[in-house]
């Protein structure tokens, strides 16, 4: 198997990223096969529109590179907002129910 990204710039100018996956042994040898060619091929990506991004980081006025440390902490977060289940109430949850108070008679 092999997945394929297609890259096409401003001027119409197409660029391929051609990655193999390769079936790994054992149960699931597919899926994991497939999921590293996938980060392999996001890898690839990313360095081939890194130097545009900076160009256009500069053309906008935004300057200096980004470090990556900030690109971590948000990887951080989306893997904390996978894993972890809030259990806190947010403000498009319905109210908590009430409870009933018997009344003396």
């Amino acid at each position: 198997m092999e997945l394929v990204a297609e890259l096409r710039d401003r001027d119409g100018q197409t660029r391929s990223v051609r990655v193999p996956c390769p079936v790994e042994e054992g149960e699931g040898g597919q899926l994991r096969g497939l999921r590293r060619g996938l980060a392999e091929l996001q890898e690839r990506v990313v360095e081939l529109l890194a130097p545009l991004v900076q160009e256009e980081r500069e053309a906008a006025g935004g300057g200096g590179p980004r470090g990556d440390v900030e690109d971590d902490e948000d990887e951080e977060e989306e893997d904390e907002g996978e894993n972890n289940v809030d259990t806190k109430a947010s403000a498009d949850d319905p109210p908590p129910k009430r409870t009933k108070v018997e009344q003396p008679r």
